[in-house]
């Protein structure tokens, strides 16, 4: 019981502490207005990046509790949970940081790692952490533990202090906490290892007020099936009559994948395409909004400029998902941002002609350039009818002029050859564009007319292919420099041109 009195008294002060900061709390919110990408936060203009998102739905509005890619006075010290909300995934409040790093040597919240959200049925907010402090001579027992948070209303927090539930590894973390309304009990999914493998434990309580000693293991609820690696981030959700796990790689590919249940307890099973977008989408975790399934994310900034690989900390990015009838999950264009951004605009080639169709005869390679992309929020869509496998076709950015039968920096290109749709950014020439940053598996039918959306704001953008797949990327160098769609080697038509605003 020593927990659920010590939840007692800590929502006890935070009934005396709202009494005297309500009135002022929204003096410390920022509107970020429109963005499809947004950022954690912003200090004086400046961007802070946002890491590992905890998506939490509650009533009619869309928390998205993060980890914030700031820092402390030492190194040690880093990664608190911040939160914005939306109730249309394109304007966004920073509501600022909900849960703080903690500047002491030995304590546990040295540095925040992922946790997850929930509310009990008193109406009290609950939030599940990792605490991390991996220096020497601290005296705790491992370097991450599972800690405890408790809200009245999702502004201030009050740690529980003495809740510290550690395993049996160093490696024990990202906790998602759900209601199992067939057991009638809490259930928690942590992230960890055994046996030289990545694993998802499980634990189960019937209380979010108990101790953390009342938390009861109950074995593993996942094994790594495919590799080693840890798998950070997950989520476990009941969509129209599937369970879904999904979680992220750490390690070479980098993506979210998810797994499947078409019975409660039954035998977890993959499609053959298992990862949601591709690696420009990483910690993605699944979040119901009623009728509604989410994925959330984020877009990584870049280790070397232009050409560099994904870092850690960068941009959200929001994922509708549409579920075939076999169970299948595919990233869609969020249908309020489609509705939203449907400005449509004028456009012009950089040759001087007229609105219209593109075609390329496969011949060799061709490009056409149209228009500088403005800044803000940028959404294109067209169709594109493909009649050969001989190369690749697609969009290329960071043309620096606008001349035809020219590629730019980075490449989106279309791979009926090699079954892929892939995102390069070391373009060097028409024969030379380096190695992916980012790549999804696609079968390509040859003459079969395949939709296309493309959402670009600043140097993040996504494109969503036939309702089926989705590949997010970073280039840095799209806005005020042309763009062009190009084939190379590839019978091709773009039809149905449009952009809007």
């Amino acid at each position: 019981m020593r927990i659920r009195k010590l939840v007692a008294v800590a929502l006890a002060a935070l009934a005396l502490v709202m009494t005297f900061v309500a009135c002022g709390d929204k003096e410390n919110e920022k509107d970020l207005s429109a963005s499809v990408f947004p950022v954690s936060s912003y200090n004086d203009t400046v961007g802070v990046t946002m890491g590992d998102v905890m998506p939490f739905y509650d009533d009619g509005v869309m928390n998205i509790y993060h980890l914030q890619n700031s820092r402390g006075t030492l190194s040690t010290y880093y990664h608190p949970i911040s939160r914005l909300t939306t109730t249309d995934f394109l304007h966004y409040t920073d509501e600022g940081i909900v849960i703080p790093f903690e500047e002491k040597y030995k304590s546990p919240d040295a540095a925040i790692g992922t946790g997850s959200f929930i509310k009990d049925e008193n109406g009290v907010y609950h939030c599940f952490y990792t605490g991390h402090n991996a220096e020497e001579n601290t005296g705790l027992p491992y370097f991450e533990v599972v800690r405890h948070a408790v809200s009245k209303d999702q502004k201030i927090w009050i740690k529980i202090e003495d809740f510290n539930l550690y395993g049996d590894s160093n490696d024990f973390r990202d906790p998602y906490v759900y209601y199992d309304s067939y057991d009638a009990c809490y259930y928690m999914l942590v992230t960890t290892n055994e046996g030289g493998r990545g694993v998802i434990k499980r634990y189960s309580s019937t209380s979010l007020d108990a101790a953390d000693d009342e938390w009861i293991y109950r074995g593993v609820f996942f094994a790594n099936d495919d590799g080693t690696y840890n798998m950070e981030c997950p989520s476990y959700v009941e969509y129209n009559g599937y369970w879904y796990l999904a979680y992220s790689e750490q390690g070479e590919n980098r993506v979210t994948h998810y797994r499947y249940r078409t019975e409660r307890n039954g035998e977890w099973k993959k499609f053959e395409r298992d990862s949601i977008d591709a690696s420009g989408f990483y910690a993605g975790r699944l979040e119901k909004a009623g009728d509604d399934l989410y994925a959330f994310a984020w877009c990584a900034t870049l280790t070397g400029g232009a050409v560099g690989e994904f870092d850690w900390g960068g941009n959200l990015v929001t994922h509708q998902i549409l579920q075939k009838s076999n169970g299948e999950l595919c990233a869609v264009l969020v249908s309020g941002v489609e509705e939203a951004v449907n400005s449509e605009k004028e456009y012009a080639f950089a040759d001087g002609g007229e609105a219209g169709d593109v075609a390329f005869d496969g011949s060799g390679f061709a490009s056409r350039a149209v228009f500088e992309i403005p800044e803000g929020i940028v959404r294109m869509s067209f169709d594109v009818t493909v009649n050969g496998y001989g190369g690749n076709f697609g969009l290329t950015f960071g043309l620096k002029k606008g001349l035809n039968d020219r590629l730019g920096e980075a490449v989106v290109a279309f791979d009926p050859a090699g079954n892929k749709l892939t995102c390069y950014n070391d373009v060097s020439s028409i024969v030379r564009y380096g190695d992916p940053l980012a790549n999804v598996d696609f079968v390509y039918m040859q003459g079969k007319t395949y939709s296309v959306d493309v959402l670009i704001e600043g140097e993040v953008l996504t494109v969503y292919f036939d309702d089926t797949v989705a590949v997010t990327a970073r280039f840095v160098n799209m806005e005020d420099n042309y763009f062009a769609f190009y084939s190379n080697g590839v019978n091709v038509k773009f039809g149905g041109i449009s952009f809007y605003e």
